[in-house]
């Protein structure tokens, strides 16, 4: 039972050792965060995503607060949430894009078959 504990004690402080950020990762997570929302936003996202778009823009805002004060672990953090944020923004406004396009096909194709002699019928 003692080394039980000792191993749960062990494998509990290797993951709070893998959460530790430093400046360089946070600093790269930042800067992915911020193509992540600069992507969203060519998507379209304020238009067919704006909750999202605006969800990653205030994780974007916590992170640049978070590296002022120097917590690499927060920036880290709400970085990642503003990229998650931003993703999503941006998939979101493909999927509306890509639905709108496969709308108009089907409207075409309708026409399409209402001019065929018989309604398109075989």
């Amino acid at each position: 039972m003692r080394s039980f504990c000792f191993v749960l004690v062990a494998a509990l402080a290797m993951s709070g050792a893998a959460h530790a950020v430093d400046r360089d990762g946070a600093q790269l997570e930042l800067a992915q965060a911020i193509n992540a929302v600069q992507a969203a936003e060519r998507d379209d996202a304020a238009r067919y995503a704006r909750a999202d778009l605006d969800e990653s823009h205030a994780m974007l805002a916590s992170a640049q607060a978070a590296s002022d004060h120097r917590d690499w672990t927060g920036l880290a953090m709400y970085s990642e949430r503003a990229k998650v944020s931003a993703d999503l923004a941006s998939a979101r406004s493909r999927q509306h894009r890509a639905e709108a396009a496969t709308a108009e096909i089907e409207r075409s194709v309708d026409s399409l078959r209402a001019q065929l002699p018989n309604g398109g019928a075989p």
